[in-house]
């Protein structure tokens, strides 16, 4: 390990100890909506009564009625402004109406989907579905959601489950590389876990006796874990998949962290000013982080990258389903069916 990966790690490692309580995502404000993303006739009807009911408090609007008041036209300003009004609240509804019905359209599309696409635990179905494919991703990452402790598949426990199956649908497939990100750290906070939850989710996809081996690599602490806990043998080395996981830490946080090594290497004379160069920054973010992916899969309603680390989606291609917001089977493999049939150029 080089003298810089050693001096970010150690920098990351004090600023995750320091402020981890810091960095956990601050979700959008919604004004107590559980859903904001579904349409509702509940919103439409309030944006009405504010939009027509509501008298403006713009200062433009009560200056030109003053005007009108002035010149004696009131009453046609009067006329005017519910005119507007009335306009503008028929806008709504019509945008109100399309919008919920592209929502209803995309949900039922999304479980007819999931009954077309429905392997129920079994490999040799996936391993048909991509045996049609050209071409697969070498390298996969996915972003978790967390969800409220509430919902169905909610808190850590959601996200340890939809990071297991995310690993069986990925050997399955043949996929010797996973990445998988959630933006507060829980799979790394809680790996011994994750380990044991993909463990025994392989066993209901393999035979016990024969679950394929794994490793569980976290860049930010430099360690790699194979298998679940008690079982890291040499012969449990030889692994079929790798799956790394990343946080936000290991984003834009990561990019400054190393910008402060280099400056402060350079400053003490240990580092020249002209030994830094893309090639050095890109060989040192891959090795505290890792590989570019090729495909990155959002089970989101809309797509939200949530601090992926940025330098590492240069190339990437990006699926997501609208209006979705489950871990499916169907969103997987047809992120992989548009990779297989997408073109990548890369300039000169």
């Amino acid at each position: 390990m080089s003298k810089i990966q050693d001096t970010v790690l150690k920098r990351q490692d004090e600023n995750w100890r320091e402020d981890e309580r810091d960095h956990r995502r601050v979700r959008a404000i919604t004004n107590g909506v559980k859903n904001p993303g579904r349409p509702s006739v509940g919103n439409v009807k309030k944006v009405l009564e504010t939009a027509v009911l509501v008298g403006s408090d713009s200062e433009e609007v009560r200056r030109k009625l003053a005007q009108h008041r002035e010149t004696g036209s009131w009453a046609q300003g009067r006329v005017e402004y519910a005119f507007y009004k009335i306009l503008l609240s028929m806008l709504l509804v019509a945008y109100a109406c399309v919008r919920y019905a592209q929502y209803e359209y995309n949900r039922v599309k999304i479980l007819v989907l999931n009954l077309a696409y429905n392997p129920s635990n079994t490999p040799q179905l996936i391993r048909q579905d991509v045996l049609k494919l050209p071409k697969l991703p070498k390298r996969l990452a996915a972003i978790l959601e967390t969800k409220p402790d509430g919902d169905v598949g909610g808190g850590v426990g959601g996200v340890l489950n939809d990071g297991s199956e995310l690993v069986a649908w990925s050997v399955s497939a043949g996929i010797k590389h996973l990445i998988l990100y959630d933006h507060d750290g829980h799979l790394k906070r809680n790996v011994d876990d994750f380990r044991s939850n993909v463990f025994h989710k392989l066993s209901k996809f393999y035979d016990p006796s024969n679950v394929p081996k794994f490793a569980v690599r976290v860049p930010q602490w430099n360690k790699v874990y194979f298998n679940t806990p008690g079982t890291e043998t040499g012969e449990a080395r030889k692994v079929a998949i790798e799956i790394s996981l990343l946080s936000n830490r290991d984003g834009r946080e990561t990019i400054i962290d190393l910008t402060k090594t280099m400056a402060e290497l350079c400053a003490h004379n240990e580092m020249k000013l002209s030994d830094i160069t893309m090639k050095l920054i890109d060989s040192e973010l891959t090795q505290l982080v890792g590989h570019e992916p090729d495909l990155l899969l959002y089970f989101g309603p809309s797509l939200d990258l949530q601090g992926f680390p940025p330098w590492h989606i240069r190339l990437t291609e990006f699926y997501w389903e609208q209006d979705n917001d489950q871990v499916t089977y169907a969103v997987f493999i047809r992120g992989l069916k548009k990779y297989a049939s997408c073109k990548v150029n890369v300039g000169k």
